[in-house]
């Protein structure tokens, strides 16, 4: 019984619908549907790791000084992430750099791995866990905003192998960030002069540089000491600093040690 009520009620509303839908038809002249057009193809989907790579500015990096007044190169630390990667990644096929939030932070102030630059530092390792591994380090202002030194470090006790090519490969990408069209070639005449003759400073002693190489602002130099890594710093440099070197008995070289003509 219910059921057919259902099905009476539902026969009368599908009557009136047909008859309203007569109605609304039959009022004016009606139009022809609009013809179906084919949309242009879409535009294909950009590769984020392309748009990126677009994006970045190779732009010569130019010295400036904070608003604490600490010396630092006009590059965000994201920046410097992110022209390494693309240098490594066009060499290796893969990123080494994770971004900066990943790092180890150790926070403001003096640490032997910044080199003794006052500032922010952070340290990079693919793997924390193996301790042979070289380091990165970044020295940024206290703000965040600026980069003002790199450091790669090598334990003394891990030349053998693999950890000493690792060690140059990382120092030679950070100076590519600032001359990317440096060739390998180039680094290793330039690692080999920052070490030659080269003698440790004692633990008690700040080391200086055996000797340092500067151009367009960027000073490239090694620091060895007893119980410490080795390390190649890239550092904004003034003209002060250099006199500083230079008073101390520092050899300082302008431009990088060059091939044979």
């Amino acid at each position: 019984m219910l059921y057919r009520k259902c099905l009476r009620h539902y026969g009368a509303a599908l009557l009136l619908g047909l008859l309203l839908a007569a109605g609304v038809s039959g009022c004016g002249e009606t139009e022809p549907a609009p013809e179906a057009t084919e949309l242009p193809p879409a535009e294909e989907a950009e590769e984020p790791q392309a748009s990126a790579e677009r994006e970045i500015s190779w732009e010569p990096v130019t010295v400036t000084t904070s608003g604490r007044g600490e010396v630092c190169f006009d590059l965000r630390p994201e920046h410097f992430i992110r022209r390494y990667n693309q240098l490594y990644r066009q060499d290796w096929g893969e990123d080494l750099l994770q971004p900066l939030d990943q790092w180890m932070d150790y926070g403001v102030g003096f640490l032997s791995r910044s080199g003794g630059a006052e500032g922010h530092q952070y340290v990079s390792q693919v793997d924390e866990s193996n301790y042979a591994e070289p380091f990165l380090s970044l020295c940024v202002t206290q703000d965040g905003a600026r980069v003002m030194e790199t450091v790669t470090g090598l334990s003394q006790k891990n030349y053998d192998g693999g950890p000493i090519e690792f060690f140059q490969a990382k120092a030679f990408y950070s100076l590519r960030v600032f001359f990317p069209a440096m060739e390998r070639a180039d680094f290793d005449r330039l690692y080999e002069a920052l070490f030659a003759g080269g003698s440790y400073a004692e633990t008690y002693e700040t080391p200086l540089p055996n000797r340092v190489f500067y151009q367009d602002g960027v000073a490239c130099y090694a620091t060895l000491q007893i119980g410490e890594c080795d390390q190649i710093h890239v550092m904004a440099v003034t003209q002060a600093q250099l006199d500083q070197w230079r008073a101390a008995g520092v050899e300082v070289t302008e431009g990088f040690p060059a091939g044979e003509p």
